[in-house]
């Protein structure tokens, strides 16, 4: 009898002890949700800020605004411009971080410190389909935040690197535009090696998602046909 009481004692111990995993899980998903929700205007303060760079880098250089300086200095007044798109990125970020850390989490611990009646409760009251629907839209916002951050880091990367390598060109063989298009793919493979730890996270972040998603729906299905 008490050997049957200990498996007992064991097995709600594990229920209480996965439900609480579930809802640490559940605490990032609504994390997710924000950066989905928060994603239009994200991508909108980076995008407006990349065109804003563009448009006046093709003013400055068709205009001939820039011809009244020396060579060094229209590749210091044109490096100034990388400064539009790397506050919007960082505004962009700032934003995004400010409204992740808005999220209240952790507010079921209480409820679940009461042992194996409250995991039940909580299994019981717990919104499967909502659950779903947000595990799904926030698998998605998150790639593409990660998505556009990437970009966005691949453009300063690229404008910051033209310039280094023109100043390089300029004092070596009093030269520019020496190295052409190559520094768009220098751009791209800096941009990847410095983000391939974030890259390598979010990937593996995406895929607890996916993997969350299909154990709450066979958790669901087990509840369904199993009495307490």
């Amino acid at each position: 009898m008490t050997e049957a009481h200990d498996d007992n004692s064991k097995i709600e111990d594990q229920i209480v002890e996965k439900v609480a995993e579930l809802m640490e899980t559940l605490d990032e998903v609504e994390k997710y949700n924000v950066v989905d929700k928060c994603f239009k205007k994200f991508a909108a303060i980076v995008i407006s800020s990349v065109i804003i760079l563009i448009i006046a880098h093709i003013f400055l250089t068709s205009s001939g605004f820039l011809m009244a300086y020396n060579p060094a200095q229209r590749f210091f007044l044109s490096f100034l411009l990388v400064i539009i798109p790397l506050s919007g990125v960082a505004s962009g970020i700032l934003f995004v971080k400010r409204k992740i850390h808005a999220v209240k989490t952790g507010e079921w611990k209480k409820e679940l410190s009461e042992g194996f009646p409250s995991a039940l409760k909580k299994l019981s009251n717990l919104n499967w389909s909502k659950s779903f629907d947000a595990i799904s839209s926030g698998g998605l916002g998150y790639s593409m935040y990660g998505l556009v951050k990437g970009l966005a880091y691949w453009i300063i990367t690229y404008f910051t690197l033209g310039f280094a390598l023109n100043i390089t060109t300029y004092i070596i063989l009093n030269q520019t535009q020496v190295l052409g298009g190559a520094s768009v793919w220098f751009s791209l493979l800096i941009t990847f090696v410095y983000l391939k730890k974030e890259l390598s996270k979010r990937f593996n972040e995406i895929r607890a998602l996916d993997k969350l998603h299909w154990e709450l729906r066979r958790l669901e299905y087990d509840l369904k046909n199993v009495e307490f």
